[in-house]
């Protein structure tokens, strides 16, 4: 049963082939992940008998790279045991629907020059019948209730969900199990932790033993890491069944297994700026996780719980040692010439010296005959086949180097071993812990919180909205739906605060404006200018897009127009004495004129910017904060603070949605709104990050929903198209 880490070794991670491995590890008891053996019965396993993935931790993916994602449903996994192959689908139970099939025993997706031929079968090995030629990305689902399965030598797996044959950016060809998000945490999470442990630990919360909440705490894991890069296995997948997370279909599915993922269903763990960490996990950290020297994003802490050793779990790995021979050495590193000791190691400070006389080692230096080279510490641990970085040379003869270490895997956030430990209060003495607790305790600073739920308006439409943006003062940037992170400002010391952000028509970036005209881009936005340098009158209040996203035009508070790119100056305020100060523009949906909209409801028009009525002569109870126009131009909206709707020319009259929370949980004044592509909705945020939508219009989740406690001061609000 393979234990762990979801990220697949990356190129710097050296990789040999030895011959002879065992003759120069002589006591390391090499074990092969059995689920890459395709045996059946691994996950009923009394211990975890593997590592975790090898993964380099000086070289894994920051949790910062993307942001909380909502309305989650499918994941996409890369059946890797078929990679290249052409995709057979059998039924297993029911019958297999496909273009141009209804229902048949087996499918075949045949490569055909980038393309998929059709064709059915009575079962895995045929004989084929053509049914369809020239198929882009054919998808077999089940008929009758059953199952899938993908019918490969090395153990055929059983899934839930469909099977689609595609090719990926090299033109190999691929095969995509899609199956919803909570099936892949249930039957995942058997193939990390055993489910046996639930029945450990003595009775405990949720009516199971305490053992349960080590597996618990597995799916927060498991949903995290997957939800964390979204799309991130070659653009076609989000993970791949057996070097990222140990996916086997239903296989090791158990109660237990279903239990622990529906019972934390939606919840995850949140970094400090609004992303999902990447938690990733190993079988066994020694006693002690990794720190940020080993560039883990989590916070170093013990883990008591790490000893565990109990009927029906006992880690093996607490401690171990080993052997290294000269020999091995020369044949990984042959640069050195004849390997003639260790000129020394500088170990990761982040394990307390009173923990031990050694902690994860961060280089070590080889020295041989044809000069010394220095090496990471990951990488003379993986190349060995060592058990983990946390070790010492305790002596050498000559010929071999004695080794004694802790724990197995690269030690970043949870250990399972000592999850379970912290669970069943086998942890010297800290007491059973919940799978609340135990994630919190790995994985600080990141923060347990539940996905925002997906919903659509009470008429089933979403105004043509698949997600939202939301930009905090700081610069952070929250996404919601399918609005994917492509950085912000939110780590970085800013002049002045952000007060505005406008995305790229195609939804692949974002612009945001700070108070001082700086402008910041991000993903396929392009810079084109900014007053950043510049002494203004007034503040920057706002940013508006042109059409082919060629140029922006940026507003100040006195209604000064600055224009970039491809922008067009068509007038504005800046010379006449306002009432009250505008507050933000809105350009025209062909670029050729914009709306400026004060505090007061007065609205200015110019260009082709046609004018539908304002408040200015009769001023609301409260400020007015934005004004959305319909897609024609015909008429727009204007937002009070306290969240009341203004509408003029073909904007219909709108009301909170149904799915929206309702004004009465508003915590603080209205900031901006955007409108939504059918012209029957719009979608707005408050100060505290909290989002509402009127109309049509949908609710993803907000900033309170994502990040519990949230203090920051959000600004305004994006959309993209789905």
């Amino acid at each position: 049963m393979s234990v762990g880490t979801h990220v697949a070794p990356p190129p710097s991670a050296r990789r040999r082939t030895v011959t002879a491995l065992g003759a120069r590890i002589l006591l390391l008891a090499v074990v092969v992940p059995t689920a890459l053996l395709g045996l059946a019965s691994a996950a009923a396993a009394a211990d975890l008998n593997a590592p975790d993935r090898a993964s380099v931790p000086a070289e894994i993916q920051s949790p910062e790279a993307h942001a909380l994602p909502g309305d989650v449903t499918n994941v996409r996994i890369d059946m890797t045991e078929n990679d290249g192959l052409d995709a057979i689908v059998a039924a297993s139970g029911g019958g297999v629907s496909a273009p141009g099939v209804a229902s048949a025993a087996a499918v075949r997706f045949h490569q055909t020059a980038g393309t998929w031929e059709v064709d059915t079968g009575p079962g895995c090995s045929g004989p084929w019948t053509e049914v369809l030629a020239n198929q882009t990305t054919p998808t077999a689902s089940p008929t009758g209730g059953g199952r899938l399965m993908l019918c490969v030598a090395s153990g055929s797996p059983t899934v839930r969900g469909t099977l689609t044959a595609v090719y990926n950016s090299a033109d190999a060809a691929r095969t995509v199990n899609t199956l919803p998000l909570e099936q892949y945490v249930a039957d995942t999470v058997p193939g990390e932790s055993p489910s046996g442990w639930a029945g450990l630990g003595g009775a405990g919360p949720q009516g199971m033993d305490w053992g349960f909440q080590e597996l618990e705490a597995q799916a927060i894991a498991v949903r995290s890491y997957v939800l964390a890069d979204l799309g991130g296995y070659g653009g076609y997948a989000d993970t791949c069944d057996l070097s990222c997370q140990t996916y086997r279909g239903t296989e090791y599915e158990t109660p237990a297994s279903i239990a622990a993922a529906n019972d934390t269903a939606g919840q995850v763990m949140v970094m400090p700026g609004g992303q999902i960490a990447t938690t990733e996990y190993s079988s066994s950290t020694g006693g002690y996780t990794s720190s940020a020297n080993e560039q883990s994003p989590f916070t170093a802490v013990p883990d008591d719980g790490d000893g565990v050793c109990v009927t029906g779990a006992c880690n093996a790995n607490h401690t171990w040692s080993t052997t290294v021979s000269y020999s091995g050495i020369e044949a990984a590193w042959p640069e050195i010439g004849t390997f003639t000791g260790f000129g020394g190691a500088i170990f990761d400070p982040g394990r307390p010296s009173n923990e031990s006389s050694y902690g994860r080692v961060d280089t070590i230096t080889l020295d041989g005959t044809s000069g010394d080279i220095t090496i990471p510490g990951t990488e003379f641990y993986v190349d060995l086949s060592l058990n983990s970085d946390l070790f010492s040379v305790t002596s050498t003869n000559g010929t071999d180097a004695a080794i004694i270490g802790q724990g197995w895997g690269h030690g970043i956030g949870m250990g399972q071993y000592g999850a379970l430990g912290y669970a069943i209060g086998a942890d010297n003495g800290d007491g059973n812990w919940t799978y609340q607790q135990i994630v919190d305790h790995f994985y600080g600073p990141a923060q347990l919180a539940g996905l925002p739920g997906g919903a659509s308006s009470v008429d089933g439409s979403s105004g043509g909205v698949g997600g939202y943006w939301i930009n905090a003062a700081d610069g952070g940037v929250f996404s919601f739906g399918d609005a994917q992170f492509y950085g912000s400002t939110g780590g970085m010391v800013l002049n002045k605060p952000v007060v505005a952000m406008a995305s790229t028509h195609d939804a692949n970036g974002y612009w945001e404006v700070a108070s001082d005209g700086g402008v910041f881009s991000f993903g396929d936005a392009q810079f084109h200018g900014s007053t950043g340098s510049i002494r203004l009158n007034k503040p920057m209040v706002g940013i508006a897009v042109t059409p082919g996203g060629g140029g922006y035009w940026l507003v100040a508070s006195d209604g000064g127009i600055f224009a970039y790119g491809d922008a067009q100056f068509y007038g504005s305020t800046g010379g006449l004495a306002l009432n009250k100060p505008v507050i933000g523009m809105v350009p025209t949906h062909d670029g050729g004129g914009y709306w400026l909209i004060a505090s007061d409801g007065g609205l200015f028009a110019f260009g082709d910017a046609q004018f539908h009525g304002s408040l200015g002569s009769t001023p609301p109870p409260t400020p007015i904060v934005g004004v959305a126009p319909t897609p024609d131009g015909g008429g727009y909206w204007m937002l009070e603070a306290t969240g009341a709707p203004h509408a003029f020319g073909d904007a219909p009259s709108v009301a909170l949605s149904p799915v929206s929370p309702a004004l009465g949980t508003l915590e603080s004044p209205m900031t901006g709104l955007i409108p939504d592509f059918s012209g029957q909705g719009f979608d707005a945020v408050n100060a505290s990050g909290q989002a509402f939508a009127y109309g049509d219009a949908p609710y993803f989740g907000d900033v309170t929903t994502a990040v519990p406690g949230y203090r920051g001061h959000a600004v305004g609000i994006a959309v993209t198209p789905g």
